[in-house]
Formats: structure tokens, sequence, C-alpha cells
């Protein structure tokens, strides 16, 4: 009934909309002809002017907000929060980057517009976010003021668009660290866009990642969730063809004014453990429940367990079987972690000769066949070294490990998410058959069946890629290795128990296929080794990148060019000021050191004293605008800064203060501060230049130079 009211609700919208795809087009070409609208630009703030105009024309009430009051740290830049009142309870908050989101607020502009015209069931409130992107630990600066401010307005939900040109597809973000969006949230979303006919992207994987932590990099979720607010982040990605302009702006507004009409109310209870299915992009989602779907799987696979080995196997001996051999199970446990550890250091010196710590990142699903290769291996080795040893042969030890093994890694993913225990239980049904039936050929049937969840994991996570999970999998030797031992444990004591199967009932002493599995294995590993230590992944189409830093010391006279790279630079060609240098065989990291015939920055400052304080006024010049300046008062001594005319922070000791400067600033620079009178500081300027004016260069057809300058100076005030 939901999916056949929001499909009508979108039939009628399509035909009765207020939207003007020609107003959309026209604002983000108006953004985009702008140029830079970075933190604290010239660009942003004629960026802010002209949505300012456009609500006014509109008569929409907002307010601006500046970015460098309330919060820690400073920008230049500010937001603008524009609010329409609805008919009923709850906010609904569709947010927008200033930098960067051309296209996403171009559409908050003309969803506005449909507002006005079609007026919205929750209060509406668009928010366009100054300063979102940088690399500072503030930022993004406009999302944590929004959140802050915004929370004091009760319940709401927020849909962040980002896009600078209507895209081809919407990649859906649903939170991280633990906290997602709840699945009402979910569901609304995902159904208008699905019946929009949108293109976007969200697979139950994501979610599960994010619940665990998993997702990398949080960006501007981060400071949403932690207001408590629900979120969904679209991304666009890619640019849609040109003759769909028209038609894909009209279904994005109407997707996001029929979210508003489709959530009624905002519910109490979040929700946030579920499963989300989607297995065809045409298919319109569908959310389950997690605990219902885990205690059905649950009850199911207890019944058939019990059904299959009352049926088959007399379980009170086998169970006596398994009993007095306990000590051999956690010992094998224990030993195909080790095997994992020893993998992990096998990868550990393979990237190290190769001098690329990253190498991993360019063929990641590569070094986990190379990771699995070199365990499983060594496990059957020791399966082979198992037969001179007091350990149990009997096969239904081995077997009925395999299931307890499995129960208990469905257990301990049950405590970190319960949708791998959910899938893991497919591999425990399965190893109940195996252990159930008698025949040979059944058991290997059934046992490449219970891996197929772990593969299907497998080809997931790479090609994606999740790639702090691969990281996790790969070169954690600690928690990844774990993991990895359970998911390995009950494949490999089902191998096990295969091989003394036909000792147990054919009367053979020795069964080539294990020592064949063995050889294959190792000669896999040794293959692939080598492969991995012959991987380039740059060349000309993919150029390898270089990072160049200029870094200048004006306290000591000295200069040096410091090189980086993900991988070995080899010979390059330096060019600084006009001047070649030839360097060969560099390494990953290299320095060369050069005269400094440049001055980049400048201070100067004057100070006077009033009622045993000392106001000093302190101006920071240099040959062009720096993207960043760093400024630290210092003292042999503790001293006291009253004011400043920035914000600031003491340090603990007393004897230093950090000036908090917003990107971009103006330039020539000037700061104004009051200390004690009888304080004796020294101010500390680094100054920062992306991409400046005479950057040092390489030459080189298959690499890709990113030039920064950094400046220091000290002087006494």
């Amino acid at each position: 009934m939901r999916l056949l009211f929001t499909a009508l609700f979108m039939a009628v919208l399509i035909f009765s909309t207020a939207a003007s795809p020609a107003d959309v087009q026209r604002d983000q070409s108006m953004f985009q002809g702008i140029g830079n609208r970075s933190d604290g630009t010239d660009g942003e703030k004629a960026a802010i002017e002209y949505i300012t105009e456009v609500l006014d024309e509109m008569q929409i009430s907002f307010e601006r907000h500046s970015l460098g009051e309330g919060v820690r740290g400073h920008s230049f830049s500010m937001n603008l929060i524009a609010e329409i009142p609805g008919s009923g309870t709850g906010t609904y908050i569709l947010a927008a980057p200033i930098d960067g989101g051309a296209f996403a607020s171009a559409i908050l502009l003309d969803v506005a517009r449909e507002l006005l015209v079609n007026p919205p069931k929750h209060t509406v409130v668009l928010a366009f976010l100054g300063a979102e992107r940088g690399d500072t630990r503030f930022h993004p600066y406009g999302s944590r003021a929004a959140a802050a401010r915004l929370q004091q307005n009760g319940d709401g939900f927020v849909f962040y668009l980002d896009g600078e040109v209507v895209p081809n597809f919407w990649y859906f973000r649903t939170g991280g660290d633990g906290q997602v969006a709840p699945s009402w949230l979910v569901s609304a979303v995902t159904e208008v866009f699905s019946s929009g006919f949108i293109p976007f992207g969200l697979r139950g994987t994501d979610i599960q990642v994010a619940r665990m932590g998993s997702q990398g990099p949080m960006g501007p979720l981060r400071p949403w969730l932690d207001a408590d607010f629900p979120i969904i982040l679209a991304k666009g990605t890619g640019a849609a063809p040109r003759e769909e302009y028209t038609r894909r702006v009209s279904r994005l507004v109407n997707a996001l004014t029929t979210i508003d009409r489709l959530i009624d109310g905002i519910p109490e209870i979040r929700g946030t453990s579920y499963v989300f299915l989607r297995p065809l992009s045409g298919m319109i989602p569908r959310i389950i429940p997690e605990l219902p779907l885990v205690s059905v799987l649950l009850i199911v696979t207890a019944i058939l367990l019990t059904a299959v080995l009352s049926q088959y196997r007399n379980i009170t001996l086998n169970i006596k079987r398994f009993t007095e051999h306990w000590w051999a199970w956690p010992l094998i446990a224990v030993l195909v972690f080790l095997f994992l550890f020893l993998a992990t250091l096998y990868i550990e010196e393979t990237v190290l000769v190769a001098d690329f710590p990253d190498l991993w990142k360019s063929a990641p699903g590569i070094f986990i066949f190379f990771k699995l290769a070199i365990a499983a291996a060594l496990s059957l080795n020791f399966i082979l070294i198992t037969r001179g040893l007091p350990l149990p042969r009997s096969p239904h030890y081995y077997a009925y490990a395999a299931v307890v093994s499995s129960a208990v890694a469905t257990l301990v993913f049950m405590a970190v998410d319960i949708t791998l225990a959910a899938y893991s239980l497919w591999t425990n049904f399965t190893l109940m058959l195996f252990t159930a039936t008698r025949r040979e050929g059944r058991k290997a049937i059934l046992l490449l069946l219970s891996i197929i969840p772990y593969v299907a994991g497998l080809i997931v996570i790479v090609r994606e890629p999740y790639s702090l999970v691969i990281e996790s999998m790969i070169l954690t030797r600690l928690t990844g290795n774990l993991i990895l031992g359970l998911l390995l444990l009950p494949v490999i004591l089902s191998i096990t128990s295969m091989s003394y199967w036909r000792m147990h009932y054919h009367r053979t002493r020795h069964s080539v296929l294990t020592p064949a599995a063995t050889l294959a294995l190792s000669l896999s590993a040794v293959v692939t080794l080598f492969w991995i230590l012959n991987i380039t992944p740059y060349d000309t189409d993919n150029p390898q990148p270089v990072e160049l830093v200029d870094r200048i010391d004006l306290n000591t006279g000295q200069r040096r060019i410091e090189m980086s790279s993900p991988a070995p630079i080899g010979d390059v060609e330096l060019t600084l000021d006009g001047v070649d240098y030839s360097l060969e065989g560099l390494g990953r990291n290299a320095e060369v050191k050069t005269p400094l015939n440049r001055t980049p920055l400048e201070i100067r400052h004057s100070s006077r004293s009033f009622l045993g304080r000392r106001t000093v006024s302190v101006t920071i010049s240099g040959e062009e605008t720096p993207i960043r300046l760093n400024v630290e008062l210092k003292s042999s001594k503790s001293f006291t800064l009253h004011e400043a005319s920035m914000p600031f922070s003491m340090s603990p000791t007393g004897t230093s203060a950090a000036i908090y400067i917003g990107d971009n600033p103006p330039f020539p620079f000037t700061a104004v501060f009051t200390v004690n009178e009888d304080a004796d500081l020294s101010i500390n300027t680094t100054a920062t230049w992306v991409s400046p004016a005479v950057p040092p260069r390489v030459e080189r057809s298959d690499m890709t130079p990113r030039a920064t300058r950094i400046a220091t100076l000290e002087a006494r005030i």
C-alpha cells in the first residue's frame, strides 16, 4: 500500500510540480562561474551573497551564522539557514555544501520554490553550509555548527546532498562508527528514489560495514550523528547526459518533496538493526528487522540439526568422542591463528622488499589470496604432520569440531553484528549435513557449499572495495587474524575429517588428496609472491602521485625539497626556480637541500602598554596569499593571554598559546592580542601554500606532482 501511495504521489507531482529545471541550471551555472568556493575565499562569499539574493526574492526568511564564533577552531566562512514552516511537527533538514556543491545548492533553492507552492508537512530547513571541505581537525565547520544549532529545534532528520553537477548516479551513505540511519528513514528515501526512477546505490553491506565502524572517513556525517540526527548523505558521481538534465532535475525535486510527505512523524524508536535487501538495481528495496530474521533461522537450524543427527547418528556416542579429546580443538584453533599470523608477516616483508607499503591497495584480491593460500598450505601440512602425533584420528571428531567451531563463530559474529551471524548460519547448516552423511562424494559437495557465504563475502569486500576491512584482513596481526581464523577453522577441520575418512572406512594408510592440495597451494603462494613483487600499478594512464614539499626555515636560512610517493620514485628531473637537478634511484622518500633565495614570509609588530597589560599588533605578510596560517605564542615562563582578535587555546603549562586562523585568511593578516606586561614572548608562524606560483616540479610522463610550500618564521615580540 505504501509503495502504491509513493508511485501515485510521484506521478501527481510529475505533472503538477512548480519546479523549474531552467532555474536550477541558471543557479548551478552561477555557482560554477564564480570559481573556487573553498573556505574563506572570495568565491565562497560571492556564492553566499547570491543565495541570500535568491532567498530574498522568494521572501523566505534566513539567518547567517558566522563559523568564527561558537565552534572550536576558526573559519572566515558562514552558514545560511533558511526555514519554511510546515503544517505538522518535526523538522526535515536539507543540507548542501557551498564549496563543491553547485548542483546541490541549486536544487535546494528549487525545492524552496516548490514548497512555496505546495507547503510542506514538516518544517523544512534549508542549510547552505560553508567550510565543509578541508584537511584540518576542525572540518567540516558548516555541519558542526549547523548540527549544534538545529539540535535545539527538537526532532528532525537530515538529507545531505553533495554534487557539483547533475550526477549520473547518487551514492548513499547512511552513517558510520556504529551509528546508522534508522530503518524508517532508509525505507522512505530508497522507496521514493526507486519509484522516481532515480539511479542510486546503497548495499546492505554498506550499512553493516558502517555499523561495524569500518567505513573509512565519515566527513560531514559525524557532526550530524553526534547531534543525534538521523541522516542519509547522497554523493553524486559521474555526470548525467546533457539531454537528461531536465528530467533528472524534475525527478530529484519531486523526490525530495515526496520524502517530506511520505514520512508520517518521526518515530521515537530508531530501529537501526535491520537487513537491507536490493538484489537488483531496478527492484524496490526491502528492509527486514534483523532479530526476527535471525530468530527464525536459528529455530529452523535447530530443528534440522535435531532431525538430521537423530536419524543418522548416535549423538551421545559422538559427543562422548568429542569430549574425550576436547584439548585438541583449542590446540588446532591456536595453530590456525599462528599460521595466519605467519602469513601476515610474509606480507609485511613482501611489501617491505617492494618498498611499497600500500601495494595491497592496487591488488587487494591478490593479497587476500596470497595470505589465505599460505595459511591453508601450512594447515594442510599440519594435517600430514598430525599423523605422527598423538592427536585424535577419528573423522567424526573433526566433523563435530567443525560444527562446534562454526557455532562459536556465529556467536562471536552475533556479538559484533547480528547480520553476520545470519549469514554464517548457512555454513552451520551445511556442516551439520556434512557430519550426518556417510557418502564421501556428498561430503565433498557439502564442504564446497559451506564456504559459499565466505567466498561471496570476499568478492563483495574486494569489489567495493571496503579498504579498512581489507586492510584488517591482510595486515592486522591480531583482530583480523582472529576473525579469519574463525572463518577458516571449520573448513580446515572438515578437510581433516575427510582426510581421516578414507583411513578409517577404506583402511587406506595414505590419501593423495591432501599432499596434492598442499603442493598446489604452496606453488600458488610462490607464484603469487613473484606476481606481487612485479606489480606496477602506475603508468601514463594512471600516473604515480608525488608530493613535493618546499620547506623553508627562515630562522636558520635552510631550504629543502621533500619528495614522497606511495611507491619508489626512481630517476627524475627536479626543477626549482629555473635550476634543474638530476636525481637517480630515489626510493619512496627523498630530500634535496637547495640554496635559500626567497623570503616568502615576513612579520611586523608593534605594542603598547596600559595598566599592567601589553597589547600587541602583529602583521604577517609575504609573497603571495597562503591557504593556511598557523600561529603560536611561546614563552620560557608562564604568561596570561587575556584576549585576542582570533580564537585561541592555552597549553596546560601556560607557556604557549595556539591562535586559530581559518583557511584562506585575508593577507597581509593582522592579529591583535593582550598579554601581561612582563610577558617575554616570541611568535612562531607557519604558512602553507598549495600549488604556489613558482612550484618545484618533476618532469616524467608517468608522474603527477603536487607541490606545497611551507615556510616557518619566529620573531621576538
